[in-house]
């Protein structure tokens, strides 16, 4: 933990490893093994080990597998990798139907955890442009109250939920001095700021504010400073620089890092803050080019708010969308809605799997399969698993 706080995300790794050499596989020492792997998730995503990060979410659930050990400690973890991966279905999955009701089961009343999903679930919602929904998910989470550091380190993503939610109705000044809450980060306070100094940056700067967008961006690069092997908190400096100083060139490095380790959700973000600086610069195809691919990620993620917000921007300098820019959206019912997930456990069902099967097969909580059969039964308009069955049998899937 204190190697984490102070950016040395090598160092907490290593421990981390000792302690689960340590800990083995007895189940006596379950509940300590749960919180090392979901430590573990954590830092090898500050490290930009995103596949490793996966890896050793399925690790976590072979692990309560295999000793009859409970993995709720892992269902929010994996609602935050999977939002950063872009595959938000899946990170939805996770929290469940019901967050507001599995809260008192799932965390036993723990607030932190309640502040980071009914955040996540808010800034997917909003993000998608599900207004009704990421408001219900805001007005819960907002109505939590703060009162310790560890209810500070798990609002960041209801903070930035709570700032999209003002920019979309136009509060742009409102939703810039809603992110700029996170800074500075406290001495010994975990919250990973960088996350959010980017969109921090790009708000300041569209109301004027070069003072706060000068802040965020030294946020951020002491964020990077902090940092014992550069990962993350570089890459969003990299995005606050090339932002600020409408400068391609720092833009084009974070976006090469994003190609090459991820995560999605910030290589769309970073491409489309490139369209808007090359536009600047009077590069119209080239800015062309990153609307239509910024575009085109966020399209795989259903970000309908995003495109709008990204087309906007462009628009500005007279950029719009060329003709394979448009792209048609994910049917809502019937077999083509399924997400890729989706479409796995329905062929697993038709082949006979049964919930418990399918949770053990594919390193999932029993619950979280239920949360994506009940997806899956809505979207194909189906009462029963057979019903499943002869819809994937339709679509040529064998038993």
């Amino acid at each position: 933990m204190t190697c984490s706080i102070r950016r040395d995300h090598a160092g907490a790794l290593a421990y981390i490893d000792r302690a689960l050499r340590v800990l083995g596989d007895d189940p006596g020492n379950a509940g300590m093994v749960s919180n090392a792997f979901g430590a573990r998730v954590f830092t090898l995503q500050n490290l930009d080990q995103w596949p490793q990060a996966v890896l050793t979410l399925q690790d976590a659930r072979e692990f309560a597998q295999r000793t009859g050990s409970s993995d709720r400690q892992t269902w929010a973890s994996a609602a935050v990798l999977r939002y950063w991966l872009g595959q938000w279905d899946d990170a939805l999955a996770e929290l469940g139907p019901d967050t507001t009701d599995a809260f008192g089961v799932l965390f036993g009343a723990d607030r932190a955890s309640a502040l980071l999903t009914h955040g996540v679930a808010a800034l997917i919602a909003g993000r998608r442009d599900q207004r009704a929904e990421a408001d219900e998910q805001l007005r819960q989470g907002l109505a939590l109250p703060i009162e310790n550091m560890r209810d500070r380190e798990g609002r960041d993503f209801l903070i930035a939920a709570h700032a999209l939610s003002l920019e979309q109705r136009g509060d742009t000044a409102e939703a810039a001095a809603s992110l700029a809450a996170m800074v500075p980060r406290g001495d010994v306070e975990m919250t990973l700021t960088h996350q959010w100094m980017p969109d921090l940056v790009r708000l300041s700067l569209a109301i004027g504010d070069q003072d706060t967008a000068l802040a965020a961006a030294r946020a951020c690069q002491a964020e990077a400073a902090a940092e014992t092997r550069p990962a993350r908190a570089a890459a969003a400096s990299l995005r606050c620089s090339g932002l600020l100083e409408a400068d391609p060139g720092p833009l084009l490095e974070a976006v090469a890092h994003y190609r090459a380790v991820g995560p999605a959700v910030e290589l769309a973000a970073a491409v489309e803050d490139l369209a808007v600086v090359l536009a600047g610069h009077g590069r119209e195809a080239d800015a062309r080019a990153a609307l239509n691919e910024a575009v085109s990620l966020y399209e795989g993620m259903q970000a309908q708010w995003d495109i709008r917000r990204a087309e906007g921007r462009l628009r500005v300098h007279g950029i719009r969308r060329g003709p394979r820019g448009r792209r048609s959206r994910r049917a809502a019912t019937g077999w083509e809605a399924l997400t890729s997930t989706e479409v796995k456990i329905a062929t697993l069902i038709a082949q006979g799997d049964s919930t418990a099967d399918i949770a053990h097969g594919m390193y999932l909580s029993r619950r979280t399969v239920q949360t994506y059969i009940s997806h899956i039964l809505a979207k194909l308009d189906a009462k029963s698993r057979l019903e499943i069955v002869r819809e994937a049998q339709r679509q040529g899937v064998s038993p």
